[in-house]
């Protein structure tokens, strides 16, 4: 999950880099670094590995360097191989301190090769698989012919998904990239002045004028004045090119007048606009028309719908799954991407898939997406960014509409994903020629949807302050809910995990009986939702069974029933009685509920620990 940005060229890239940087550290924010090239053929490496931002710590020490740099290669790490630190940080040199190297991924085979090092006589500096790369390309240099087909040579012995840039003192002037990445390799672009290498399409896009995109086994060489790409018969490639989307360079925190320095509550607080247009936008008027990226005879032929994701993503997967099952009527189901990535698709002509990422870069789904397409799904694409990989190998790319979305945990992200669901849902109800009185009542449902949301930021914020402060007194945390609700209060333990640390686990209501109450004392708090259509009288005697072990309850409601005062003094009301709209609504009292408990943990919510924004290695 590190990034990699790399240029050569005629100006300064000192800034360049560390802007690339910037853009990739979603992919992971241990510890960041830069190796230049100067003039005289010299290495200079700069690291950062003590802050929760290591980028800007690079940037301040950058601001003191006085020499100019026409070469380098950069990095953001989220660990896998060794501590956070200087010394595991990126980049690396090989034992010679001929070659510099930044690497991304894993190499499965790591304790082999570097016992075969060690009985060499190389001294190894790191604890990183890294570094291993960099002394065995280094080593192969002495018996092949060129770098070129050193790196060939040695990645035949790695094993693993790895994608590398380095610099060799032999070669001044110039950067290798190589990828085995079969889901896409490296990015490539040029501007005027400068050519470049990078791990993600998102760094080059405000930079470059062209971008092209590499394949697996495919390496690159960049110069001042040349980009080119061979495969592994030394035959000259000539890449995809890909359209570029100019995006807004401003970012999150600039964006909108919140008065808050924390970028999730921005993102958080976002959600009313980017909900609001995509109601107007994608449910409002919707037609079979309203998604011209589906192949309406695909959906047609389609009886069975896969819905696939990680983390957060998997969450709406399975709201999704659960919501078309009963809309439309059809087989449906949902897997995690790392379980579909090797599965057997039973009647694949008659499937269409429906894979969620955030950034279309996900690992996992990406493999899947591979999967399922080489059996001859349908697959198309949920995510926000046009240029992702997922998007450009997934039969159609449905974009989320959320702008980028910076803070790690997902919030908007998330929320628009569910408001896509259902919008896609209503429309296929039009491709298929179903219940048009129930398309209409769905659409009608969320005509006051942005009063809904302006009822729950304007809702005291003592009440979140007091929940939450319940919350964290607790030593565990349970969520409760029932079925379209269950994916609701997954995804609420899963950002009470990431950014307030929070020990949490969520459950479907009926489950609790049969072993989860063995954990209710009265050091535990549970949040119970109660949506529309739900069974009332069987969740009140729920909630009674859980405070009689001396648990505290908060209670997530569409109405507020008189029984609710004797159960609990922290009850949330949502004034919306569809229950796919009350969903949604119930997510974002969650996320402030959340962010709420990270502020009172004194926590940096932006930044968890130990997590990156997209997962890119398996």
């Amino acid at each position: 999950m590190c990034g990699i940005f790399a240029t050569v060229g005629r100006s300064n890239v000192s800034n360049i880099i560390s802007e690339g940087l910037k853009k990739l550290e979603y992919r992971g924010y241990d510890s960041a670094g830069i190796c230049f090239e100067t003039k005289e053929n010299v290495f200079e490496i700069i690291k950062s590995s003590n802050s929760n931002y290591p980028v800007d710590a690079l940037i301040k020490k950058l601001n003191n360097q006085k020499n100019s740099y026409y070469a380098g290669i950069g990095h953001t790490r989220w660990a896998t191989h060794g501590l956070v630190n200087n010394t595991n940080a990126h980049p690396h040199l090989s034992f010679s301190n001929n070659l510099s190297i930044v690497h991304n991924g894993i190499v499965e085979n790591y304790s082999f090769l570097k016992k075969l090092l060690i009985r060499k006589n190389v001294e190894l500096k790191t604890e990183t698989d890294s570094e291993v790369i960099a002394s065995l390309i280094d080593m192969q240099l002495s018996c092949s012919e060129n770098i070129q087909s050193a790196i060939f040579s040695v990645f035949n012995l790695i094993e693993g998904i790895n994608t590398i840039a380095i610099m060799h003192k032999n070669y001044p002037g110039k950067i290798f990239g190589y990828s085995t990445d079969h889901s896409g390799g490296l990015v490539v672009g040029r501007n005027q002045s400068n050519n470049f290498l990078s791990s993600d399409v998102y760094a080059l896009e405000n930079v470059c004028n062209s971008i092209y995109l590499t394949n697996k086994d495919e390496l690159v060489t960049i110069s001042k004045n040349s980009i080119e790409i061979i495969d592994k018969d030394y035959k000259k490639i000539n890449p995809k090119e890909l359209p570029i989307a100019k995006i807004n360079k401003k970012q999150i925190l600039e964006k909108f007048n919140y008065k808050t320095k924390f970028i999730i509550e921005k993102e958080i607080l976002e959600q009313k606009e980017i909900l609001t247009n995509l109601i107007n936008q994608r449910i409002i008027e919707n037609s079979k028309n309203t998604f011209p990226e589906i192949d309406n005879k695909k959906i047609t032929n389609s009886n069975k719908f896969i819905f696939t994701g990680m983390g957060s993503s998997y969450n709406s997967a399975l709201f999704g799954s659960l919501m078309f099952e009963e809309i439309i009527e059809k087989d449906c189901k949902a897997e995690f991407s790392s379980e579909l990535k090797r599965k057997k698709i039973i009647n694949p002509e008659e499937t269409t898939l429906f894979a969620i990422s955030q950034s279309g870069e996900t690992a996992d789904t990406l493999e899947a997406i591979k999967n399922c397409r080489l059996q001859g799904v349908n697959v198309i694409t949920i995510t926000e960014h046009k240029n992702s990989k997922a998007s450009i190998y997934s039969d159609s790319f449905i974009q989320l509409g959320t702008g980028k979305e910076n803070s790690v945990a997902a919030t908007k992200t998330f929320s628009s994903t569910l408001m896509l669901l259902n919008a896609i849902a209503i429309n296929f109800l039009c491709i298929f020629d179903m219940q048009i009185g129930l398309s209409r009542e769905l659409k009608k449902n969320y005509e006051h949807f942005h009063k809904n949301i302006l009822d729950i930021f304007t809702c005291c914020d003592n009440n979140y302050s007091k929940a939450s402060k319940l919350i964290t007194d607790s030593n565990k945390v349970l969520f409760v809910g029932k079925h379209l609700n269950y994916p609701i209060v997954k995804e609420a333990s899963l950002k009470f995990q990431e950014i307030a640390k929070i020990n949490s686990n969520a459950f479907i209501e009926g489950e609790l009986k049969h072993g989860p109450n063995a954990l209710l004392d009265e050091f535990t708090s549970v949040i119970s939702i109660i949506g529309p259509e739900d069974d009332v009288k069987k969740s009140i005697g729920s909630i009674r069974e859980i405070i009689s072990r001396g648990s505290n309850v908060i209670v997530i409601s569409y109405k507020a029933f008189h029984e609710f005062k004797d159960l609990s003094d922290n009850i949330l009301i949502i004034n919306n009685k569809n229950k796919y709209a009350f969903s949604i609504l119930a997510t974002i009292i969650l996320q402030k509920l959340a962010f709420f408990s990270s502020l009172n943990l004194g926590l940096d919510p932006d930044r968890p620990k130990n997590l990156a924004k997209t997962v890119t290695v398996e």
